[in-house]
């Protein structure tokens, strides 16, 4: 896949992210998917394939009443990775709030996510939020 390939695959999964629908974002990811979160908020790990990376996503939606969501604002690629940096906002249901920045980086091997990384800019806002 071409680099404009591969940001458009992850500009796909972005909007589906963004949209709550996790159905679309797994037509995208290879079912051996690893995803890492850096940090130390309850999201923080390694999630090992799709359906653990899907449980993430859903406790993500799930803490976030379905808020939060992530607008790119630079996606830069060279082969088979894909650097996004990120304005990413969310609401949690007692009124805090999340409007920072976050990196992420992934990996695709022909045209599907085989890696990733979350990695927000204020980690400890980020795990603040989530707490």
């Amino acid at each position: 896949m071409t680099p404009e390939e591969n940001i458009a695959t992850i500009r796909a999964a972005i909007a589906a992210f963004n949209a709550n629908d996790v159905a679309v974002m797994e037509k995208y990811v290879h079912p051996d998917f690893v995803y890492t979160v850096r940090g130390q908020s309850v999201l923080s790990g390694v999630y090992r394939g799709w359906d653990a990376w899907s449980r993430g996503i859903a406790r993500i939606k799930e803490l976030t009443g379905g808020s939060m969501a992530a607008t790119p604002e630079v996606v830069l690629a060279d082969g088979e990775h894909v650097m996004m940096y990120a304005h990413v906002t969310g609401s949690r249901p007692g009124g805090r709030t999340y409007d920072s920045h976050q990196a992420y980086l992934y990996k695709l091997n022909v045209g599907k996510l085989v890696e990733g990384q979350t990695i927000p800019v204020d980690q400890q806002a980020f795990a603040e939020f989530l707490a």
